[in-house]
């Protein structure tokens, strides 16, 4: 995961891995035809960075004032739901590829940071993220038939948050969060 600013003076330092977990359903558009569907489950989601502020006017998060010149590694976790278009090929030697477009809806579970000053070490930030945010999601990938109704599924997914996750009141920016995946699961 990593965030973007609107802001020139708070940037991204760095990508730090996360894992989303959960259960993954699609529902058939046309009864009987596997090739289009609509995607959605439920899952656990979590979106780690590291952020770097050099600007100048003071701000607040978890109830600690900071100044210019901090770095901030945030971990958010959410519940996310996902609601896309999933298409799907033909099956060919055992393999069904598909692609997938479509929303995903984040809420906020917890909140927590760790700044470089040491003023903040885990603790939690729920006043300075949103309580929703709504990401594009984009994704592909392969089903592999084990026979019956079970299959392997590997693929790539990309989420891009549509909604300013910071709640800063002090400072006059927006900023995003963005993802890439790796897709492991068996669907049965």
């Amino acid at each position: 995961s990593w965030m973007n600013s609107s802001n020139a003076d708070i940037l991204n330092s760095q990508i730090r891995l996360g894992i989303r977990y959960g259960l993954d359903a699609d529902i058939f558009i046309v009864p009987g035809t596997p090739r289009y569907c609509l995607n959605t489950g439920l899952f656990v989601s979590n979106n780690s960075f590291k952020t770097h502020y050099s600007v100048e006017t003071p701000f607040e998060i978890g109830n600690k004032t900071f100044t210019n010149n901090v770095d901030f590694r945030f971990n958010l976790n959410y519940i996310e739901i996902p609601i896309n278009l999933k298409m799907r090929t033909e099956q060919f030697y055992r393999l069904t590829y598909f692609g997938q477009f479509g929303v995903s809806n984040f809420i906020n579970v917890s909140a927590k940071a760790i700044s470089s000053d040491k003023q903040l070490n885990g603790a939690n930030v729920n006043d300075a993220v949103g309580l929703y945010n709504i990401a594009l999601l984009m994704g592909a990938g392969a089903e592999y038939d084990l026979g019956g109704n079970t299959a392997l599924v590997a693929g790539i997914q990309y989420s891009k948050g549509l909604i300013d996750y910071s709640t800063i009141k002090s400072l006059d920016e927006s900023s995003y969060f963005s993802s890439l995946r790796l897709v492991l699961g068996v669907m049965f």
